[in-house]
């Protein structure tokens, strides 16, 4: 974002007080996912692509500089070249320090991530209000593995392992859910916001559910027959001996999560040492909070971007950075075309979700059955599918570049 506003004549401020200890400024880019999941690998797939149909600044040094692997492996060499870029760019100045006082007598682009400072916090609440700012941190529920059958376990590594499910089983698990929720009283529509657990989840039905946090895990040559139903993603601890879930978070009381789990066969009568809480992480309701602009309504000189606006994995962070600087751009210098960029591309899927749809917490399974059919088709089909897509975004961001005529890095 900074390079973008740069190029094209702003002077760019950073205030950012982790900037000069921080190892990387893409610390999460070497993450891997152990799954494949084709509907993921479409949406990365395509936002790359559609990052480097708009000449990526972070992309173009990639390529200039032969960081291959970028996005996809991480790189403390291209992390440290991009430091010296911003570093020596003219336009470009860092300060070594966070701001705690929000104006609108300047551009200002809150680009932080979920655990942003109190100080911060409470100066946006001056201009959202303390009920849109959402808070959620979960505590992950852990089970003693001393009397699991870990070779029913299918791990992936030596320690992160799945549990695959039956369609029996998810069924149980699935109604179970619904059953406990009946008797609950329902929230306000702000506060089922602010919290993302298996029976908010449920209430999106039985697909949801089993899309989010039972999501099939089954690696590009598994037969289709021998698929498993649903998943869930689970962490071994080997010196300790206990069982970690990593997507299963609840509001539900400790015997409802108890009934829960049960319902999963290996999991019968075992013994629960902590139970799934929901604590504190923070993020903008941003259908309330924000336009299609990514500016704080009613306060258009204040944008919002990355993890507090509801993001979460690097290359939606990275598009949506860059969508935000065209934003200003074309804000701030009257050009058009930006419009373009919400029509056929994964730009627009990510809009659609994070300001049209009261998304809980922004992740790639919130957006699988709005950019392609939920059929299960063949991997033939599949990869048409792929090259289509990247056809319509190639296509739109050519036309977004004669209409918004900017300078590119």
């Amino acid at each position: 974002m900074a390079f973008i506003l740069a190029n094209n004549g702003f002077d760019v401020h950073i205030f950012d007080d982790s900037f000069e200890k921080r190892e990387s400024i893409f610390d999460t880019m070497h993450q891997k996912e152990h799954y494949n999941d084709k509907y993921d690998t479409f949406l990365v797939e395509n936002m790359r692509f559609e990052l480097e149909c708009l000449d990526s600044p972070l992309f173009s040094v990639a390529r200039r500089d032969d960081f291959s692997q970028f996005g996809f492996m991480f790189d403390e060499k291209f992390a440290e070249h991009i430091k010296k870029l911003l570093l020596s760019h003219p336009n470009i100045k860092i300060f070594n320090i966070h701001i705690d006082t929000l104006n609108e007598n300047e551009t200002t682009v809150i680009a932080t991530g979920h655990h942003t400072s109190a100080d911060v916090l409470a100066q946006l609440s001056r201009f959202v209000g303390k009920h849109r700012i959402c808070h959620f941190q979960p505590q992950k529920m852990v089970i003693d593995g001393k009397n699991l059958n870990l070779e029913k376990f299918n791990f992936v590594t030596d320690d992160e392992c799945f549990v695959n499910l039956s369609e029996s089983e998810y069924v149980n698990i699935y109604e179970k859910i619904v059953a406990l929720c009946k008797h609950q009283n329902e929230p306000d529509d702000c506060e089922e916001c602010r919290k993302i657990s298996v029976e908010s989840i449920a209430k999106r039905g039985k697909e949801g559910l089993r899309n989010c946090v039972f999501r099939p895990h089954f690696d590009s040559v598994c037969p289709r027959e021998e698929r498993p139903y649903a998943s869930l993603k689970c962490h071994y601890c080997r010196p300790d001996k206990v069982l970690i879930l990593e997507d299963f978070f609840s509001n539900l009381s400790d015997s409802e999560q108890k009934e829960i789990v049960e319902q999963i066969d290996i999991f019968r009568n075992c013994e629960i040492l902590r139970y799934s809480k929901i604590l504190r992480k923070t993020f903008l309701l941003a259908p309330a909070c924000l336009n299609e602009n990514m500016q704080i309504k009613e306060h258009e000189n204040i944008y919002v971007c990355g993890g507090l606006a509801g993001l979460a994995d690097p290359f939606e962070i990275m598009l949506m950075a860059n969508y935000c600087a065209y934003s200003i751009v074309a804000e701030k210098k009257c050009k058009s075309g930006i419009n373009i960029l919400r029509d056929k591309t994964c730009i627009a899927v990510i809009l659609e979700n994070l300001l049209k749809k009261s998304v809980i917490n922004f992740r790639l399974f919130n957006l699988k059955y709005d950019i392609i059919n939920k059929g299960d088709y063949d991997k033939k089909f599949f990869d048409k599918q792929v090259e289509v897509q990247k056809f319509l975004s190639k296509s739109q961001v050519e036309k977004f570049k004669e209409k918004f005529y900017g300078k590119y890095f």
